[in-house]
């Protein structure tokens, strides 16, 4: 189904802000056998130019910063491969089919609120980048 652009979120700041209200997100990765591996993340998405950040040198680009266990098939995925997904939703509510026809029940349909992002990886090794997106983070 093709997104309506009225209700498309046109703002960053309001993207942004959507992001930061939600606990988990979803990071595709892609295995050793070329098939997607999705994992539900706790994130925080930074803004270099963030006034919450105690040093701007440190944060380098704007994006998602999640904190993950130092191995991991994940963490392999995007050694070896970069390219990944990443995903953000809030359910609203469902929506029966009678609301659209009286009997059709495959009109039925749910809103959601969501992001969807693609992008490329990068595994954190400055200690400082680390502890700032941290602490982000956990303030989150």
């Amino acid at each position: 189904m093709q997104l309506v652009k009225k209700l498309e979120i046109q703002s960053k700041e309001k993207i942004i802000e959507f992001l930061n209200s939600q606990p988990v997100g979803r990071i595709a990765s892609i295995d050793i056998h070329g098939y997607p591996q999705v994992i539900p993340m706790n994130f925080v998405y930074i803004q270099s130019a963030d006034p919450r950040i105690k040093s701007h040198n440190i944060i380098k680009l704007d994006g998602v910063y999640m904190h993950s266990h130092p191995l991991g098939e994940k963490l392999e995925n995007i050694k070896r491969n970069s390219n990944v997904g990443f995903e953000v939703d809030r359910h609203i509510c469902f929506l029966p089919s009678y609301y659209f026809h009286p009997t059709d029940a495959s009109q039925a349909d749910t809103l959601y609120i969501s992001v969807v992002m693609k992008g490329n990886a990068v595994i954190v090794e400055d200690t400082e980048e680390k502890a700032e997106a941290l602490n982000m983070l956990m303030n989150k």
